[in-house]
């Protein structure tokens, strides 16, 4: 049985903790705030860290000052760094290992049914990720060479951030069209929903739709005009959304 630190009680590290906790074949030792100067002694054969990006490095040097001799895997959950950025440590593998998942609030049911990126140059701690993901109820592992993480991790914000921007930009028109954002969300909710469901399972170009995918110039000025009264910047995601949408060549619907 793999006993398991984790340093960091961020939504992510806190959620991976309730999930370790339910899970059968391992055992979290301990959740550790990632702030303490000096970690109590780890007794663990694992060590996952999920803090910020920047403290990566300077966790793992005091993790691995802090682990007795049975560790030997030390992990971080950031997607676009590779496992390198873990202070290296004689015979302790590293390992980068990224939920493909968002976490508004800390919660291990949100790491059943998704799947996870892996990066190590070690066989053994990409074999471990497999094991790991699978025992928490994931789908499996996406495994990238560490040069590939940043364009990965852009892919990554454009499928959640991005579409959570688009729906700040959609709370300042619905004030501006005088009613409450949270009803017209509700109103948006199918048409949001089916439109990701489209576009997951069929080609992007084959389901857009609207004025884009018409190339109804006359519609289109009639957004631009409108949109002129509320933030720029709500404009020119408007704007970008063109540039790239008419070089589709989706049919007229």
């Amino acid at each position: 049985m793999d006993h398991i630190t984790i340093i960091g009680k961020s939504r992510t590290g806190s959620s991976l903790a309730q999930a370790i906790r339910r899970s059968a074949g391992m055992k979290l030792s301990a959740l550790i705030p990632a702030q303490q100067k000096k970690y109590p002694r780890i007794d663990s054969e694992i060590i996952i860290i999920a803090t910020k990006d920047d403290e990566i490095h300077a966790v793992s040097e005091r993790a691995i000052a802090a682990a007795s001799k049975k560790l030997r895997l030390i992990v971080h959950l950031a997607g676009s760094l590779p496992s390198t950025i873990l202070a290296a440590s004689p015979g302790v593998a590293r390992l980068t290992l990224h939920p493909i998942q968002t976490f508004p609030e800390p919660s291990g049911h949100l790491l059943r049914g998704i799947y996870w990126m892996a990066s190590s140059s070690n066989r053994e701690a990409i074999r471990w990720a497999n094991e790991f993901t699978k025992g928490l109820g994931g789908n499996g592992i996406i495994t990238l060479k560490s040069e590939a993480l940043p364009l990965y991790h852009a892919m990554t914000v454009l499928g959640s951030n991005f579409i959570t921007l688009l729906f700040s930009g959609i709370e300042q028109i619905s004030t501006e069209l005088g009613q409450p954002p949270k009803r017209m969300k509700a109103a948006l909710r199918p048409l949001a929903r089916q439109s990701m469901e489209n576009a997951i399972a069929k080609p992007a170009r084959s389901v857009l739709s609207g004025p884009i995918a018409r190339k109804d110039s006359a519609t289109i000025r009639k957004h631009e005009k409108a949109l002129k009264g509320l933030d720029p910047r709500i404009l020119a995601i408007y704007e970008a959304f063109l540039k790239y949408g008419v070089t589709l060549g989706t049919p007229k619907r």
